[in-house]
């Protein structure tokens, strides 16, 4: 058995650093680095204790013959670059070098059933001091993917997915078109990325709250159809505005902030039914008449802090006031309705 194992390798200075890039079959990588410095049995983590579940998560995905693009980040011991052959030079001991970044997803390639390589960005001889700098770097400060990007890109997927994905892609979708209509209260309202406080809504949050409605089976809206659905969130946000335009002006507004719309969407259900129920529709000027008849204080909401304990409370609130208005409760909406 050789003593080293030898990598063609790029390098790559940075500063007072060479990093070298290579690829390495994640089986070999494995037995070669710790995942953590200070527990000798690597199995059991590093810095962090590894997650079972994502190792098995990240091994069927293997299994399934994706690939894993990101590199994963290691330090090497006593590694040395050879520049006549552009070879990266290791010993072959359990101690080679330690994951600084990508711990799940080398042990979760090397317990899969196909033998694959890895991307590998290396540091030769950092102090542990540098190791753990690089760690708390990548791992904490760092910043992430905004979750309205990853909403905003769901319908690229693959078509597989789960009935809350689809869910949240069709909330996307309706977004997208709302935000994009000159005619609509929410255009130019929904933000892919940061919201003005008051002023418009994050994707998430309007994700957040739409997609249990459309969710099969989850609410009366659900029984519809994509175009059906958009006309219904926007139906019912005309006829707010056509009842209380002050609330869609220029300045910061109490339905733009997450416990307002967090509070609407959370009383659209109750007010979708009693709005059919006494209209026989769910147009604008039906919805319009809804909240004419019902006076409420949107006002009242400044008050109620923020969490969903406070949008519970808020839709709460106009769901009670609206049935007070009807004296009635609620009663499941027929599978048709005028949306004109």
């Amino acid at each position: 058995m050789p003593s080293q194992l030898r990598y063609r390798s790029v390098p790559v200075n940075q500063h007072d650093h060479i990093l070298y890039l290579f690829s390495a079959p994640a089986k070999v990588l494995y037995q070669v680095l710790e995942i953590n410095q200070r527990n000798p049995d690597k199995d059991e983590g590093y810095q962090r204790t590894l997650s079972p579940a994502r190792v098995r998560s990240v091994s069927q995905f293997v299994n399934t013959k994706n690939v894993i693009a990101p590199a994963i980040v290691i330090s090497l011991q006593h590694a040395t670059f050879d520049s006549t052959t552009s070879e990266l030079v290791i010993p072959k001991v359990p101690t080679a070098g330690w994951v600084i970044d990508g711990q799940h997803r080398l042990a979760g390639a090397k317990e899969s059933s196909l033998d694959i390589n890895l991307a590998v960005v290396a540091f030769l001889d950092l102090h542990l001091e540098q190791q753990i700098f690089q760690f708390v770097t990548i791992n904490q400060a760092a910043k992430g993917v905004p979750r309205s990007l990853y909403y905003d890109l769901l319908k690229h997927l693959p078509p597989k997915r789960r009935p809350a994905d689809v869910a949240k892609e069709r909330a996307a979708d309706i977004a997208n078109q709302l935000k994009h209509d000159e005619e609509s209260p929410l255009y130019n309202r929904i933000a892919v990325m940061t919201p003005q406080v008051g002023r418009t809504l994050s994707l998430t949050n309007f994700v957040r709250k739409v997609a249990p409605l459309i969710q099969l089976d989850r609410t009366p809206i659900s029984a519809f159809s994509l175009h059906e659905q958009t006309r219904i969130i926007d139906n019912y946000f005309r006829g707010l505005r056509e009842h209380e335009p002050v609330l869609f002006g220029h300045s910061p507004s109490i339905i733009f902030r997450t416990v307002g719309f967090g509070g609407l969407l959370n009383a659209l259900p109750t007010l979708f039914n009693l709005t059919f129920r006494h209209h026989g529709a769910f147009r604008v000027a039906d919805v319009a008449s809804l909240f004419n008849r019902v006076q409420f204080d949107f006002s009242s909401w400044e008050s109620l802090g923020s969490g969903n304990a406070a949008e519970h409370e808020a839709g709460g609130d106009l769901q009670e006031e609206a049935r007070r208005a009807y004296e009635a409760e609620t009663h499941d909406a027929p599978s048709l309705i005028k949306l004109d």
